[in-house]
């Protein structure tokens, strides 16, 4: 596809937000015929709760806890137009580079004001924008360990969050185990997309970092409550 599809459109398309509108889309359809064919192969079962909540939405935060290395396919199969930051290495990646490249894309090596800016600009520019707060996947049996980056760059840019909570029983792809390890059953992946977070009741302080602090502060309980949920 990289070769195939994505690099013709990116020599065809002269406005570079149209190019990345087209690639996004066609990310978007790869990654839900992808997951249909694990899904009729029984290599895995999903069940998705709330998904038209975001299924035309614009200029939003979609904040997930992250389990597995599946979830950012499962997030942009629902998501027409979105965004994500990706690890530098890709772009060293002679296949994968016109893709993140052509997508718009955003690299997590940049300094950080220059990440919070490039963000900012995607939610202006009415992407979506997929961040899982703890920076990486989560570590099985610990806790979550919320960071401050999603709150800087949604505070930056004004955008309301989509929290989503994603569950994977038996785990599957999770962080410290090879691909090859796997389950002794059919793993169920369970994506409730939940509360729709207003974020302006978080701005007007006199300081960005008391802003940043409260919605931090928001988002770790609501994952904390949540996991207590789940696992009650």
């Amino acid at each position: 596809m990289a070769i195939l599809l994505f690099q013709p459109i990116i020599w065809l398309s002269r406005d570079k937000l149209a190019c990345q509108r087209r690639i996004q889309f066609l990310i978007h359809w790869s990654f839900r015929l992808f997951l249909g064919a694990l899904r009729v192969l029984g290599i895995i079962e999903l069940r998705v709760s709330g998904a038209g909540c975001i299924a035309d939405a614009t200029g939003r935060m979609i904040v997930a806890n992250h389990p597995s290395l599946l979830d950012v396919v499962i997030l942009m199969s629902l998501l027409p137009r979105v965004q994500c930051v990706v690890k530098h290495q890709i772009w060293a990646n002679p296949f994968l580079r016109p893709v993140v490249v052509g997508a718009g894309y955003i690299r997590n090596d940049l300094d950080p004001e220059a990440l919070v800016r490039r963000c900012a600009e995607a939610l202006r520019n009415g992407d979506n924008l997929i961040i899982f707060p703890e920076g990486t996947r989560s570590v099985p049996g610990r806790a979550m360990e919320i960071k401050r980056g999603f709150a800087n760059i949604a505070v930056a840019a004004g955008a309301d969050l989509q929290l989503v909570t994603i569950t994977c029983e038996p785990l599957f792809l999770p962080k410290g185990h090879p691909w090859y390890k796997v389950p002794e059953r059919r793993p169920i992946y369970r994506v409730t997309v939940g509360e729709h977070l207003d974020i302006s009741p978080f701005l007007g302080y006199p300081f960005r970092s008391q802003s940043v602090r409260r919605l931090t502060s928001f988002v770790r309980q609501y994952y904390s409550e949540m996991y207590a949920y789940e696992h009650s």
